[in-house]
């Protein structure tokens, strides 16, 4: 009787096993940076910037990036036509200066930011200050008000300011 019992466990284990879907390549892939965006809803004016700046195809496959992300709340607070103005193909150079301020290359959570005060340089060619403290992290004149939004090939912070570089 023992044996049926142990004969019966194992074949439940080894049927809830079989079932389960597989860590591999038919398991379902992690969004990249762009798709999450897109997903995410409050970044509709970012994704807006990125594809005008040519930069969708990068942040869709290559990395790993860090980027801190305005939401479409802190475009809004930009003045009347500033992004309608970036977003015009004459003003490519710049909106792709702006956007690349925004983005860091390699992975930094906010674990690993916390308490400390950190200069990093983007791919614009600055640097930008990220300052980690008691649950907040501010990153130059804006602060973030969600962390660690994890991508395949990345991860976002979202920040409620449009940063800007030395012009």
């Amino acid at each position: 009787m023992q044996v049926k019992t142990r004969f019966v466990a194992m074949l439940s284990l080894a049927l809830t096993l079989a079932l389960m879907p597989s860590q591999s390549g038919s398991a379902a892939r992690a969004d990249t940076i762009l798709e999450t965006f897109e997903t995410k809803g409050s970044f509709n004016v970012w994704v807006s910037a990125i594809v005008a700046a040519g930069l969708s195809e990068s942040l869709s496959r290559d990395g790993p990036y860090t980027v801190f992300a305005p939401t479409d709340e802190a475009f809004s607070r930009l003045p009347k036509g500033s992004v309608e103005a970036l977003l015009r193909p004459e003003n490519r150079a710049q909106l792709l200066r702006l956007v690349k301020y925004h983005l860091v290359k390699g992975r930094f959570e906010s674990d690993r930011l916390d308490g400390r005060l950190t200069r990093i340089e983007t791919l614009q060619g600055d640097e930008i200050y990220v300052e980690g403290r008691l649950e907040a992290l501010l990153v130059d004149a804006a602060e973030a008000v969600e962390t660690d939004i994890e991508s395949s090939n990345g991860v976002i912070h979202a920040i409620d300011a449009v940063i800007l570089p030395q012009w």
